[in-house]
């Protein structure tokens, strides 16, 4: 068979699918350049606004106090969480500090997004002497060898 009766054998649907695939994507093509572009940059000043200014500095090795809104089956409570503040992660809106308390002989550390709507408020007790940005060593500690020196 010669290559124009291959071609003429084709199915109808099939050559209206070959037709309509360079329209539609030239179609999705204007479409996309139609669109009105959003600069990045209204982003980034969004997130600023949403900065809380509420919040104390917060250095590592400060004792504080974190007030957290929970909701557990439909009520609503106050939970308050003392511990060492063991890292802090600066990234503006997403700012998160590790919180470490000593419960009952057990340690436990946890996260809290500083910006967050369910943080009430935030007390500092005292500020500590370190001379590190992480306290990841003081996991290793037990005891009174964990215990960090207070600045006057």
């Amino acid at each position: 068979m010669t290559e124009e009766k291959k071609k003429s054998k084709k199915h109808p649907v099939e050559k209206a699918k070959a037709k309509q695939k360079p329209q539609a994507a030239a179609a999705d093509k204007q479409a996309q350049e139609t669109l009105p572009k959003e600069p990045t940059e209204k982003k980034d000043i969004k997130n600023f606004q949403e900065l809380r200014s509420d919040i104390p500095e917060i250095r590592p090795g400060d004792e504080l106090k974190v007030f957290y809104r929970v909701i557990e089956a439909g009520k609503e409570r106050t939970q308050t969480y003392e511990g060492t503040v063991i890292a802090i992660k600066n990234s503006g809106i997403s700012k998160t500090i590790t919180v470490r308390k000593n419960s009952f002989g057990i340690a436990v550390e946890r996260i809290f997004p500083l910006n967050s709507k369910l943080v009430q408020k935030i007390e500092i007790k005292k500020h500590t002497k370190v001379r590190r940005a992480k306290l990841f060593y003081l996991r290793k500690l037990k005891g009174k060898a964990s215990r960090l020196k207070e600045l006057r």
